[in-house]
């Protein structure tokens, strides 16, 4: 009995360093842009360099009532130039030739996430809808300008 005590008070310890919730402090996040609407952030594209290693984080603000704070996120890497391609994605909606189709519409994975981009008309003129299975939101040619920090 007097083994199996000290066995279990030896093996303990490994168990309790062995955490399932490990707290940090915050990460090292740099603001490229954001798109913020009556003091609401709207949209913030952030990145983190480690190394040669760089990974974006998209935070979007679903634009469906329900619910009403409802916001979802994109982390992915700069894997052979993510960052630029998908701004080209992005921009290519605004381009002569595409600016007439309105049944242009571009489908691509974004980190782990399934995204659909599609022309979309907004009160203020030409815009898209940025999509993913999570929920939805708008943006116009300035607005992904200035989350790019291109603007």
């Amino acid at each position: 009995m007097k083994k199996l005590t000290a066995l279990i008070v030896l093996i303990m310890p490994a168990f309790l360093t062995y955490a399932q919730l490990e707290e940090k402090g915050p990460g090292n996040w740099i603001i490229i842009g954001q798109l913020k609407f009556g003091g609401i952030t709207k949209a913030k594209l952030e990145y983190s360099a480690s190394g040669s290693d760089t990974t974006y984080f998209l935070f979007i603000k679903d634009v469906r009532d329900q619910p009403k704070n409802n916001y979802l996120s994109i982390t992915f890497k700069n894997v052979n130039g993510t960052f630029e391609k998908f701004y080209t994605i992005l921009k290519s909606f605004f381009l002569e030739e595409n600016k007439k189709n309105r049944n242009y519409s571009r489908t691509f994975k974004l980190g782990d996430k399934g995204v659909n981009v599609q022309y979309h008309l907004l009160i203020t003129g030409r815009g898209i809808k940025f999509t993913t299975g999570e929920g939805y939101t708008y943006w116009t040619e300035k607005d992904i300008d200035k989350l790019f920090g291109k603007n």
